[in-house]
């Protein structure tokens, strides 16, 4: 059995995924959505019984708040709702000052230092090691050095293979990085501002471990991303959020580069699912691991394609699709903030799609942005299929 789910983040990302045999049920967790859509993600947990609220990994792909919010929230809230992690991967003030750095300066980002602080929290309540465990040096990158890609392999015969970032994504995100702390007027590593910080925001607030408690966010509704001064996201380092009118695969931001991507095999011994879990990565960086892993001329055959960035044509380009065989293409989004998915990023799909059968388009909202594909006539007459439900489960 493998199911994977995009919760209703509203325009962020949070991905919920199982895996094993009969009883036997492994858990990913992929980001947390931003911190208005949180109560998703939390009455999820809640509807599992105790002592089966554990997940083999947590992923933290990037910094921007439509990723990590919800992470926040669910770290405050993890003793209250007996949430266990066997492993969290985040690239972090640390492990970005572990890159080889012929500059060698150290960096610091609100963000980034209060959610290692929290991770940090969490090994030492539990006594557990569980930040990037699985990689070389607690670093999740890819040396382009090493000719091979960082494989993982979690419990229940998965395997996953780290396709993003790698070391020139890092050191880009921290040169910037820095700019951040300096701004807000932290000082790297300042423990007792990053939790007066947290402390004063009132979109990180935990809610406990009670099914139902009401809580002051609508999951829809378009948030704006500034609402704490202390989260504000200036993190990526590019001119603007691409337009729908964006040259393909030309997204800029440094939060996105440093993005967490994965392919993941399951079972792993003999793969009958194979999924790209992207985070909001570069299309360039992602190419580049594909090429490690065929040879030249073929396509990298998926089961499924979680499409970087909600949808943005930023994010996609025509040499990434046609290094792909895949099926299913998930987009999560609502909509709000951005208009994501970008029209013309769906188009590129259905024109470059290469595997045997239909494309199958999977959407996790049905609004303005995404009701072009559902007519049944369109799908037709175009040979493709497009699914809308509010959350998504897709199983194997």
């Amino acid at each position: 059995m493998f199911r994977i789910e995009m919760l209703p983040a509203a325009h962020g990302d949070c991905l919920w995924i199982e895996y094993g045999s009969g009883t036997a049920v492994h858990r990913i967790l992929i980001d947390g959505g931003p911190a208005h859509a949180y109560p998703a993600l939390r009455e999820r947990i809640l509807h599992l019984p105790a002592d089966e609220r554990h997940f083999d990994l947590l992923v933290i792909t990037h910094i921007d708040a439509d990723h990590i919010e919800g992470v926040i929230r669910l770290l405050l809230d993890a003793e209250a709702l007996a949430c266990r992690f066997e492993r969290i991967w985040f690239n972090g003030r640390d492990q970005l000052n572990a890159v080889p750095d012929p500059a060698g300066a150290a960096l610091g980002g609100v963000q980034g230092e209060m959610l290692g602080m929290l991770i940090t929290d969490y090994e030492q309540r539990t006594g557990t090691q569980v930040w990037n465990r699985g990689f070389a040096g607690a670093l999740a990158a890819i040396d382009r050095n090493n000719p091979t890609l960082p494989v993982v392999e979690l419990p229940g015969d998965c395997r996953l293979t780290l396709l993003s970032p790698d070391h020139a994504r890092l050191l880009d995100l921290k040169d910037n990085w820095a700019k951040e702390l300096k701004a807000a007027r932290v000082p790297s590593g300042d423990i007792a501002k990053l939790r007066e910080r947290l402390d004063a925001s009132r979109r990180l607030r935990p809610l406990g471990d009670v099914l139902g408690t009401e809580d002051d966010f609508d999951s829809d509704a378009p948030v704006a991303e500034a609402a704490d001064d202390d989260l504000v996201d200036v993190l990526g380092g590019s001119t603007g959020e691409p337009g729908a009118d964006a040259p393909f695969g030309g997204d800029t931001s440094r939060a996105n580069g440093s993005s967490i991507a994965f392919l993941l095999d399951y079972p792993a011994t003999q793969p009958e699912v194979r999924f790209m879990l992207t985070g909001d990565a570069w299309p360039a960086v992602l190419e580049a691991s594909i090429d490690r892993l065929v040879t030249p001329g073929e396509r990298l055959a998926v089961s499924g394609f979680k499409l970087a960035h909600h949808g943005s044509v930023a994010n996609v380009s025509e040499s990434l699709l046609g290094k792909l065989s895949c099926t299913n293409y998930l987009i999560s989004t609502n909509g709000a903030i951005f208009h994501h998915p970008h029209a013309r990023c769906v188009e590129l799909l259905l024109k470059t799609h290469g595997a045997p059968g239909k494309p199958r388009l999977h959407f996790n909202y049905l609004t303005p942005t995404t009701e072009a594909w559902r007519s049944a006539a369109d799908q037709a007459s175009r040979g493709y299929q497009a699914f809308h439900p509010k959350g998504l489960s897709l199983v194997f």
